[in-house]
């Protein structure tokens, strides 16, 4: 059985869309040794990030993504926030672990 990888996505417009259609159909074209798992969507709106999730199809949702990094079923970070909000982000992410 393929083991699995929890995708936590910080940021839900355009950008994390785009990134949420391709973490969920990636298995139907690729030959992968993780099956990606849509764990948690951050986002600022509690509203807009739940309902992003829902119409996305992530699991769970944060309001910070500081709690995101925190989250035992995260274990991979993906960042389509505004590019001038990427370094802090990524940088916590790496630090986290």
């Amino acid at each position: 059985m393929t083991r699995s990888l929890g995708v936590g996505l910080v940021g839900h417009a355009f950008m994390g869309a785009a990134h949420s259609h391709a973490w969920r159909t990636a298995p139907h074209f690729f030959d992968l040794p993780l099956r990606p798992e849509l764990a948690v969507l951050a986002g600022r709106d509690p509203g807009r990030v739940a309902e992003a999730a829902a119409r996305l199809g992530w699991a769970a949702t944060e309001t910070d993504w500081r709690r995101l990094l925190e989250r035992d079923d995260v274990d991979l970070v993906d960042v389509c926030t505004p590019g001038d909000t990427h370094a802090e982000i990524a940088i916590a992410a790496l630090e986290a672990g």
